[in-house]
């Protein structure tokens, strides 16, 4: 396969499969595939995460996916997979705007 890490023998393929042997119970952390089908490795801390994630918008009163990057320091795509996982779980709600998509902490729930 093709790419920067060609060289050194490691392929894409071969990063996924060895991060399928993680378990949170031995190594504290797993990969993890969210409903869009996007790959990331997490530590066994989901409900901190979301915990985080609505304190952030709660400090704000709403946050878009690119503030939310930018407040948490993490990668675009991850701040909207995890804000759509707080948004199924009932934590968040969202307001769709002409100006873009704004998620807001659910009232009705008890985080």
């Amino acid at each position: 396969s093709s790419g920067i890490n060609a060289e050194y023998g490691v392929s894409p393929e071969d990063v996924v499969n060895a991060c399928k042997t993680l378990t949170p119970q031995q190594h504290g952390m797993e990969l993890k595939q969210f409903s869009s089908g996007v790959l990331v490795v997490e530590g066994d801390n989901f409900n901190s995460i979301m915990e985080s994630l609505v304190a952030a918008i709660t400090e704000n009163t709403c946050l878009s996916a690119l503030t939310l990057s930018s407040v948490m320091a993490i990668p675009l795509l991850l701040a909207k997979e995890r804000l759509h996982a707080a948004e199924q779980h009932g934590l968040l709600c969202r307001d769709e705007t002409d100006e873009g998509i704004f998620f807001y902490k659910n009232l009705l729930v008890e985080v």
